[in-house]
């Protein structure tokens, strides 16, 4: 196990595969990725994108999303 303490990510599953993938978030990632208010649908599919972009994961139809760490607590993510 490793310290979640200034961690910002997504953990879950690959949904073809099976294994278990954590995703570290940026600061603007994590502002999509949290986003309470407005067109919050846009939102995550920017946060998916900017994600793709950055790292090869595609999320949408790919990543079983459990939790969501956010400063380093972790959450049952919906």
């Amino acid at each position: 196990m490793y310290d979640l303490s200034d961690k910002n990510m997504l953990s879950g599953v690959h949904l073809s595969t099976g294994y278990p993938i954590d995703i570290q978030l940026t600061n603007q990632e994590m502002v999509l990725a949290t986003l309470t208010q407005g067109d919050i649908n846009s939102a995550w599919e920017s946060m998916c994108a900017l994600v793709l972009r950055r790292t090869g994961i595609e999320i949408i139809g790919q990543i079983q999303i459990d939790s969501i760490v956010i400063n380093g607590n972790k959450r049952k993510f919906h």
